[in-house]
């Protein structure tokens, strides 16, 4: 049978464009090479509580996340963080958020000319210890070393973070999977589930999509999944260089995320520098690429999130549960003392060189790659289109980028099919 679009990839993108086609006359199918949907968004859910293993937060500005949420049966709920909490480091200084700050200013001054991400600290911050917090805070937030990551790709993404708000301050009041099920719901009959795509060629109306055991014919194929994965399928006839260029611009992140529940919120009442603050962040400068966070929802339980992104997340990947659980802790004990290690639950999720989600939250532009990469990839070639959050021109890494790249290439695809 000949479908109109094929989808490739079960995640928001993908499940988001399976909603625009539900809603109109055409006939698709969603591929999915693993055994669930919602790709990196995906809650652990036990008896008591439940834990998300990737993607959380969001803001009142990311719309289609907040609409979703609600048509989902869940609220809206702040997460419990106060204006007057502080983002120290291990050091314990309350300057920190100063320093971050000046992170803005790095990219005004860059010129036509790409740099690697690491050099554009070293020619615009002079302080040293300075340099190693951003590189840090890029190591944790990006998920891959600022030294392999493009510059101008970095301004360019920010550019499209259409919010003044921190993308932090939000989260849904249940389980992000009702999100993940609700979307499902649209296509439900129309999701293949297990089949990785291998190839995909052009014929005489449109594409071959084969998988290893199954063949697939559609006019239109939107590929719903990270560019580096989108990289890896063998293109029969053929891509134009721009196009293969742009995809293998881009390389996975790696991230390794554990929560924590306790009894008592002690960093609410915390002394830095002999003065009592309550505690938003803290930075680590060493080990590079670590973030602890109070992911608590207001009028809910006590918890703690370590974010732990790049060639740290790829070197504790390789160690035990248990080994990962210790040094983790350990390094909350450095700041917040013993009482760090009475914790009553927790979680862990290793994203770290998955074959079809990728690593990390999202993938990087490489320096010496094609900074525009996600622009060119926006636009169809053919009939064929990329998705993702990577590409999104709105909110990109985000849960909202996804979504939105999702709804635009279903879109797009409709035009060319009755253009």
């Amino acid at each position: 049978m000949e479908y109109d679009v094929i989808i490739i990839g079960a995640g928001l993108a993908g499940l988001s464009a399976g909603k625009v086609l539900n809603e109109e006359d055409v006939s698709y199918k969603i591929i999915e090479a693993n055994a669930r949907p919602g790709g990196k968004v995906y809650s652990r859910e036990y008896t008591d509580r439940y834990f998300e293993l990737g993607g959380q937060f969001i803001n009142q500005d990311m719309t289609e996340m907040t609409r979703l949420v609600m048509d989902a049966g869940m609220e809206i709920h702040e997460t419990d963080v106060t204006e007057d909490a502080v983002i120290i480091d291990e050091r314990k200084n309350t300057d920190v958020e100063t320093i971050l700050e000046a992170e803005e200013k790095l990219f005004k001054g860059l010129g036509e000319r790409d740099i690697r991400l690491s050099r554009l600290y070293e020619k615009n911050i002079t302080d040293p210890y300075h340099r190693k917090l951003i590189s840090s805070q890029h190591s944790e937030v990006l998920n891959i070393n600022p030294e392999l990551i493009s510059s101008k790709a970095i301004a360019e993404m920010m550019k499209r973070y259409l919010s003044s708000k921190s993308d932090t301050t939000h989260q849904a009041s249940g389980p992000l999977n009702n999100v993940v099920s609700y979307l499902e719901s649209f296509s439900k009959d129309k999701i293949i589930y297990g089949q990785p795509v291998a190839e995909i060629g052009e014929s005489k109306n449109g594409y071959i999509i084969r998988t290893l055991t199954n063949e697939y014919q559609s006019k239109s194929v939107i590929l719903a999944i990270p560019p580096t994965a989108a990289s890896r399928i063998n293109y029969t006839t053929g891509l134009p260089e721009k196009i293969e260029n742009a995809l293998k611009s881009f390389k996975d992140g790696a991230v390794i995320k554990i929560t924590w529940v306790f009894e008592e919120a002690f960093w609410r009442s915390f002394s830095v520098q002999d003065e009592v603050h309550r505690l938003k962040e803290v930075i680590y400068s060493e080990p590079e690429g670590i973030n602890v966070s109070d992911s608590s929802k207001a009028g809910d339980e006590n918890r703690l999130t370590m974010f732990i992104g790049g060639d740290t997340a790829i070197k504790l990947a390789e160690r035990t549960l248990d080994e990962r659980l210790e040094y983790a802790v350990s390094l909350l004990t450095v700041v917040l003392g013993e009482k760090a290690r009475y914790y009553i639950d927790r979680e862990e999720s290793v994203w770290v060189n998955d074959p079809y989600y990728g690593g990390g939250y999202s993938a990087s532009v490489l320096f010496e790659g094609v900074h525009n990469a996600a622009e060119i990839l926006r636009n169809p070639y053919k009939k064929l289109l990329f998705s993702g959050s990577e590409l999104s021109s709105d909110f990109p890494k985000f849960m909202e980028g996804a979504v939105r790249s999702g709804k635009h290439a279903a879109n797009k695809a409709l035009e060319l099919l009755f253009k």
